[in-house]
């Protein structure tokens, strides 16, 4: 007897097991599968808006001025849908829109003082809420309700605040409404919805080429059918290191430099902020949120000191100089450590008050970006024993050639006399 039982018990455990895990694997296909399932729902769905941001340094960046708009209407009725169980029906058209018994949140936006935390070089999707909310005598018969939700981006483009869209983005979102009889006489529930994005009208005529460009989708964001990818908007950034090294006088290695940091982009027009890190002697006020046409930079920066600017759009151009404010020293300025396609600063003789040559990087826009370092080497240019600095040497130099090409042509002309 006690063996039948722990048979018994032994194949109750096991069904249990199994009955538990096929529940949890059908719970997670429909949730990665577009659709949610409750019973009820209760009045309202939740879809979501997607940015998907890049930094190649896995950095925070700031967030880009953006805000995305929504509307709601109803969708055609009669398109014809079948689940996975073989079991077809009919749409309704979307109903309560006229009278407001059907309302979306109205716009979803970003702003330059979120913080996009840890934004990897393979890209991190950030999303906020849409949602789409039921008046309870919305509906006034069970069956599957379509609706059409279109997404505009106010002010101007995406490009205006720095964001890309791939040209296969998708603006529509198709809803489609699962309702059901309430526990009341008259009453009706949602019990579940799909939500879809296509470029063909979901499932109308059911045919297998249909059911393959369907694709099912939290909202707007990133998404997929088989192999194909449907990207949500992205935010490309990279990162800017500006740094100081001196050469031949070790009295002036705490002195800050001062330099000029310009950001140019004239395709974004939207306000950004960047971060900044500094790292040994520097100096260098808080960045004022601007748009890049506006936005400068100017720290000042000792031997071994570096700031980094973080999160630039790419697609912008970085450009430095600095400026040599010691009354008593001349250098040779120069940065070396620009890779092509950028431009180094060429060297170039720099006493007081006078600039150096204008180092820029560049990121290609619509792709991630690598970080850039711009390292400025100043050569403190020595005295010559005679006192004459090095400063007017170029000019002595060229006197003596001078002086030797009138002596060699004033001999030849007398030999040619003779």
């Amino acid at each position: 007897m006690k063996r039948i039982l722990r048979k018994v018990a032994s194949i109750f455990i096991a069904t249990t097991m199994v009955v538990a895990m096929g529940v949890s694997a059908f719970a997670e296909e429909m949730q990665n599968g577009g659709i949610i399932e409750g019973d009820p729902l209760g009045n309202s769905i939740t879809l979501y808006k997607g940015l998907t941001a890049y930094n190649t340094d896995g950095e925070d960046i700031q967030a880009p001025n953006i805000t995305y708009s929504y509307s709601i209407a109803a969708g055609a009725a009669d398109k014809r849908i079948t689940d996975d169980q073989g079991v077809s029906v009919l749409t309704k058209a979307g109903v309560g829109i006229d009278n407001d018994k059907v309302s979306i949140t109205s716009s979803v936006a970003w702003a330059d003082t979120e913080i996009l935390a840890a934004a990897s070089s393979s890209g991190t999707e950030y999303t906020k809420p849409i949602t789409v909310t039921f008046a309870n005598d919305t509906f006034s018969a069970a069956g599957v309700y379509r609706y059409v939700i279109t997404e505009t981006v106010n002010p101007g483009t995406p490009a205006a605040a720095g964001v890309t869209r791939a040209d296969n983005y998708i603006t529509t979102r198709y809803l489609d409404v699962y309702v059901k009889d309430g526990t009341t006489a008259g009453s009706y529930v949602v019990y579940g919805y799909v939500c879809f994005a296509t470029q063909l009208d979901h499932l109308d005529d059911y045919t297998d080429k249909n059911v393959a460009q369907a694709i099912k989708t939290k909202g707007f964001v990133t998404s997929s059918v088989g192999t194909t990818s449907y990207p949500g908007d992205a935010y490309y950034t990279y990162n800017v290191t500006v740094g100081k090294s001196l050469v031949n006088d070790n009295a002036n290695l705490t002195h800050e430099f001062p330099f000029t940091v310009t950001f140019k982009n004239s395709t974004v027009t939207q306000k950004i902020n960047l971060i900044s890190q500094n790292t040994g002697n520097v100096t260098l006020s808080e960045i004022a949120t601007s748009t890049i046409t506006n936005l400068k930079s100017e720290p000042t920066i000792a031997d071994s000191g570096y700031v980094k600017y973080i999160g630039i759009p790419c697609g912008t151009t970085v450009e430095v100089y600095e400026t040599n404010d010691i009354t008593t020293s001349a250098y040779m300025s120069k940065c070396d450590t620009v890779s092509s396609p950028d431009t180094a600063a060429d060297e170039k003789l720099i006493n007081n008050g006078v600039a150096s040559n204008t180092a820029s990087v560049s990121c290609g826009a619509n792709a991630e970006g690598a970080s850039k370092t711009v390292t400025f080497t100043n050569t403190l240019e020595l005295i010559s024993p005679t006192g004459v600095a090095m400063a007017i040497l170029p000019f002595v130099i060229l006197l003596g050639f001078g002086v030797c090409f009138m002596v060699v042509s004033t001999t030849k002309k007398s030999e040619e006399q003779a």
